[in-house]
């Protein structure tokens, strides 16, 4: 089954007239969606340092897969997951964020910023406090352009947060 297959029974649809939509995977449509949304993910996981199973981490639900169409295309594909504490600081405050943890793709400046209104609302449903990540020099950049800060290094690489 297609991709775009898979959107529809989600409910989903192509995105109109060449623009680019960004969605959530659902779990159930996972099996539907993995084979054209893994190989845009699979050079930000041969970039990590512990190489994760991330389908494994899908199906457990410990990560959640969210894509950017145009069209019927994928354009990129971005893994998520929900955490406590991602600074000291915020592990002090017992607070909740959602990590950009795998992003893969291209063209983030054509649809960054929708993805981002959706993760936001998606994030404050279940008690985050903010979009954090932390990744390849270049990310703060383009980061800082949506409203995130510095926050330092994680495991030596820039990492970065968004308050909600």
């Amino acid at each position: 089954m297609t991709l775009l297959r898979a959107a529809r029974y989600a409910g989903l649809g192509p995105a109109p007239d060449g623009k680019v939509k960004a969605t959530g995977i659902p779990l159930r449509d996972l099996h539907l969606a993995w084979r054209e949304l893994w190989p845009l993910l699979e050079p930000a996981v041969r970039r990590t340092p512990d190489k994760p199973d991330v389908l494994a981490r899908l199906i457990a639900r410990d990560a959640q897969l969210w894509a950017v169409y145009e069209g019927d295309q994928p354009i990129a594909a971005i893994v998520t997951q929900i955490t406590l504490g991602w600074s000291s600081e915020a592990a002090a405050r017992g607070e909740r964020g959602c990590r950009l943890w795998l992003i893969g793709g291209s063209r983030v400046r054509e649809w960054g910023d929708e993805l981002l209104i959706k993760l936001e609302l998606w994030a404050r449903s279940l008690g985050c406090v903010a979009l954090w990540g932390s990744g390849r020099e270049g990310w703060d950049r383009i980061v800082e352009r949506m409203g995130g800060t510095s926050i330092g290094s994680i495991a030596g690489f820039p990492a970065w947060e968004r308050r909600l």
